[in-house]
């Protein structure tokens, strides 16, 4: 972990091609109508060209527009990449090594937990340094663990509690790097186009939720896992010399967050605001009741639709598939009016679609339905980070950001109970019962909160 030393903020240069000036990159201290900007000069083209380059602008617009981004935007996808190649080979490694599930799912438990641990520290950490050097120090950090635990691997020497801590060592890493990568997105498009850049990094990362996985899979069987994380290491290489020319616009001043009072700083500036407040309520329902289904899909697979490893495979894709469409949803919108009614009615759809895929007997029936549940789950998740991006400033983004990530720790947190139930009474009972819960508690939001339906 880099040191919480300051160091000097970085100078970016604007770049003509961007479209934008400094200004329009820079986050605006709080919500409101853009500045007017004169109509731009274009020629004049054929209805069908012109239909498809608007269709392809309204998704893909801020990759189009700001190469900065796009260079931000590439680096995060070949870190998350890695991340989830790291993530298989772990858990694959863990079985073999303990013929344990119960060991594998204490790994993850141990990569959630320093979302619970790291995430305020580290909000401080990303308000107080240069964000892109400290983004550069946890890929780089990274990829060293990798190669460390792929060495482990080949000499022969690995234990099991070795994967523990590699598995919470890079935990803490991607607690930094996640909300780090959010807090530079507003200083690198303009206001307007916030929604679509945040979106677009959604729909990449659920990209790399399905090819990462699949290439781990192929590199373990024709190799070994040590393959897997030198693999890792070399994405995490790629995502370094990326991220290494991404300028920065400098921030004006760096804002006081010294002494612990600061650490808390996110969670109080959540607690006081109506808004802030709901927004991270209902991102903690779902990650807590409805997401750890994601770690019982293999007793669906194998004991309940009877398909394998591969249908497991099936299942997998058909959830980052929807997951990848509903963030391209969250890009293509054009404005935020009334998502806060968008994002409810989204939750609590969500964990229909969970209980029709706790049931469900026929992998028919079941793989539409996770595509639909992948769209579901992505567009509430992206839109509700959307909202909350664009209601804080830059001088609290870090602190903010940390705060929001600890809902990514309650994911850990709901599998444990959703075991000891599915023990008991069955994974479809365990899983839909869960579903059921959050989908209650974000309708009771729903019906209680003005803030939200607001928005």
């Amino acid at each position: 972990m880099p040191p919480p030393a300051s160091v000097p903020a970085a100078t970016a240069p604007t770049e003509p091609s961007d479209g934008a000036s400094a200004r329009d990159r820079a986050s605006p201290l709080e919500p409101g109508p853009s500045a007017p900007r004169p109509a731009p000069h274009v020629d004049a083209v054929a209805p069908a060209a012109e239909d498809t380059e608007s269709r392809r602008n309204r998704v893909f617009g801020a990759l189009i527009r700001y190469p900065t981004f796009r260079r931000l935007w590439l680096g995060a996808m070949a870190a998350s990449l890695g991340q989830w190649m790291q993530q298989v080979a772990l858990g694959w490694l863990a079985l073999t090594l303990t013929d344990s599930e119960s060991f594998v799912g204490l790994v993850g438990f141990t990569a959630g937990l320093p979302f619970l641990v790291v995430a305020l520290p580290g909000g401080v950490l990303i308000d107080r340094v240069d964000r892109r050097r400290l983004m550069l120090s946890c890929q780089g950090l990274a990829a060293l663990l990798a190669v460390v635990v792929a060495i482990d691997v080949l000499s022969g020497s690995v234990q099991p509690w070795h994967l523990l801590v590699a598995a919470f060592g890079n935990g803490s890493l991607q607690a930094l790097l996640n909300p780090t990568q959010q807090a530079l997105v507003p200083n690198l498009v303009a206001r307007t186009d916030l929604t679509n850049a945040l979106g677009l990094m959604g729909a990449g990362q659920n990209m790399t939720r399905v090819v990462g996985p699949s290439i781990a899979g192929l590199v373990i069987a024709f190799a070994d896992t040590s393959a897997a994380f030198l693999l890792q290491a070399a994405a995490l290489a790629v995502a370094f010399a990326l991220v290494s020319r991404v300028a920065i616009p400098s921030r004006a001043d760096t804002p006081s967050t010294s002494g612990t009072r600061a650490v808390f700083d996110g969670i109080r500036l959540i607690a006081d605001r109506p808004d802030l407040r709901e927004l991270f309520l209902l991102a903690c329902i779902p990650t807590l009741f409805v997401f750890p289904y994601l770690q019982f899909l293999p007793v669906f697979a194998r004991d309940i639709l009877h398909i394998g490893a591969g249908g497991l495979g099936l299942m997998m894709a058909a959830s980052g598939s929807g997951a990848v469409v509903g963030s391209l949803l969250v890009a293509a919108r054009r404005q935020i009016r009334g998502a806060g009614r968008f994002v409810l009615g989204m939750t609590v759809g969500y964990g229909g679609l969970i209980v029709a895929v706790a049931f469900s007997r026929s992998v028919y029936l079941s793989l539409p339905l996770l595509v639909c549940a992948g769209i579901s789950g992505a567009s509430f998740m992206g839109m509700n980070n959307v909202l909350l991006q664009h209601r804080i400033t830059d001088d609290v983004r870090g602190r903010v950001m940390g705060a929001y990530m600890l809902t990514w720790g309650l994911m850990p947190l709901g599998a444990a109970p959703m075991g000891l139930v599915a023990d008991r009474f069955g994974a479809p009972v365990a899983v839909a019962g869960g579903a059921v819960i959050s989908s209650g508690l974000a309708a009771m939001l729903a019906v209680r909160s003005r803030a939200m339906r607001a928005l």
